[in-house]
């Protein structure tokens, strides 16, 4: 266990955690089968139940899952990703204990970024939140893999700051978890559906104050 006083920086995921799902879901779920239902001339659930078969022949553990590129080419779609992304940055929602929070964080500890998502999904979500952070990283766009521990031990290499001293927030059990206490990082895991219980879950970011304060006497 690391000493308390070592806590400098919190790590926090994106989607889930500082953002809600809503654009993505808005993106992956409405806007793409909309086009496809458009140019194969059939209806929105026909379409819908089509294209949520062929995200899930994919994969998520497949980088090309989440690259909207690669499903405008494979569905024959004639449209910019930057289109769709400015279509629905107004749809953009932020938690509402995330700023108060990152307000009272940001007065003691360095705040980083660390999202599986493409970075070009990452820009419109952090237009009101960026003032907040020192760094922001996508597992994708700049490593080319997913969030595993070999990325988080790489980023902590990149910040010049040891695993141990980064406490790293996030609603993907695998992803978040146990991937940065692999790389020797403090880890929280948001529950926001409240089905687990453990001193490092929580069902609010707001909660997290109490787990540093508890743990790390900050």
């Amino acid at each position: 266990m690391i000493e308390k006083k070592e806590l400098k920086i919190i790590s926090f995921d994106v989607d889930g955690t500082l953002v809600d799902l809503e654009y993505n879901d808005l993106i992956w779920f409405k806007e793409i089968p909309e086009l496809v239902a458009k140019k194969k001339k059939i209806n929105f659930e026909k379409s819908l139940k089509f294209v949520h078969e062929e995200y899930t022949k994919l994969g998520e553990q497949n980088l090309n899952w989440y690259d909207i590129n690669y499903w405008i080419s494979y569905f024959g779609i004639e449209i910019s990703p930057n289109e769709i992304f400015e279509k629905y940055e107004p749809q953009v929602k932020i938690y509402r204990e995330v700023i108060p929070l990152l307000e009272e964080l940001k007065k003691n500890f360095i705040l980083i970024v660390i999202t599986a998502m493409p970075r070009e999904f990452l820009v419109p979500k952090m237009k009101k939140l960026e003032k907040y952070f020192k760094y922001s990283f996508s597992a994708l766009s700049d490593f080319k893999e997913l969030k595993n521990s070999e990325i988080y031990s790489k980023i902590s290499k990149a910040i010049n700051v040891h695993p141990e001293q980064i406490l790293h927030v996030g609603d993907h059990w695998e992803f978040d978890y146990p991937a940065a206490q692999k790389a020797g990082m403090n880890a929280i895991y948001l529950d926001r559906s409240n089905t687990k219980k453990g001193n490092f879950v929580v069902n609010n970011l707001a909660e997290i104050k109490r787990v540093i304060r508890d743990k790390y006497n900050n």
